[in-house]
């Protein structure tokens, strides 16, 4: 891939386009005080927004003339005019896409001819990049990725009062409490930390114990009871 993609559009007919600068991911720290303790208690951390920059060329391959020019220049602005972000896929890492960004900073043209460049400065509000979807229909499935992604399982349930979908290794799950006659479609968002039945909202069937899970990059193994049929669904996590 030469070029970027951007709110859908892709730039690799107009620029061709390089990574120029990339942080690694930070971790802002969250932290307590502890009467009688050096320095502070450790509470969580969390990875904020970062910034990629990246270097534009005009690369079309040919020379439009001026007004040519010109109506690139007019396209790559229009592309780019998105106050509410986009999808960005990077030229050094096609399989990757990164949601939630926008532009924060843009550099002139350093000449208006067909050899001109210019710097551009994205925010990753989700710098954890998504690639490639993923359906599994078994229990035991791999997870690739380095980085937890949240599922949704779409089940099939069983006549019985209850339905479970847990990973048994990290001890979490979700059991849905419902009287159940054989044949309910169920879905569980783990993202949106939703369960629904047949399409309707039944969050408040959801037993108190339950908990929401991610599932960890490597073999995932998961249990299921009172159902006839289970589905995974997830994009793999990259940092």
């Amino acid at each position: 891939m030469r070029s970027i993609v951007y709110a859908g559009n892709d730039f690799s007919d107009v620029c061709s386009a390089e990574v120029v600068a990339r942080s690694a991911n930070p971790i802002i720290a969250e932290y307590m005080r502890v009467p009688g303790r050096a320095g502070a208690l450790l509470v969580t951390g969390y990875i904020p927004p970062v910034d990629v920059t990246v270097r534009l060329f005009m690369d079309m391959g040919y020379n439009p003339g001026f007004t040519g020019m010109a109506q690139m220049r007019a396209k790559v602005r229009r592309w780019l005019s998105w106050p509410g972000g986009g999808n960005l896929i990077l030229p050094d890492d096609p399989e990757i896409e990164y949601r939630d960004v926008i532009l924060v900073g843009a550099a002139d043209w350093s000449n208006l001819f067909e050899d001109g460049e210019c710097q551009l400065t994205f925010t990753l509000f989700d710098p954890i990049g998504w690639g490639a979807e993923r359906v599994e229909r078994t229990a035991r499935f791999d997870v690739g990725g380095n980085w937890p992604t949240l599922p949704e399982i779409r089940l099939v349930a069983a006549a019985g009062s209850y339905l479970q979908v847990s990973v048994p290794a990290i001890g979490r799950g979700i059991r849905v409490d419902y009287e159940f006659s054989g044949g309910e479609a169920v879905v569980v968002d783990c993202q949106g930390e939703t369960v629904r039945i047949n399409d309707n909202d039944a969050r408040d069937c959801v037993a108190l114990a339950s908990d929401f899970f991610a599932l960890e990059p490597g073999e995932a193994i998961l249990s299921t009871s009172n159902c006839t049929y289970v589905e995974t669904r997830f994009s793999e996590r990259w940092a």
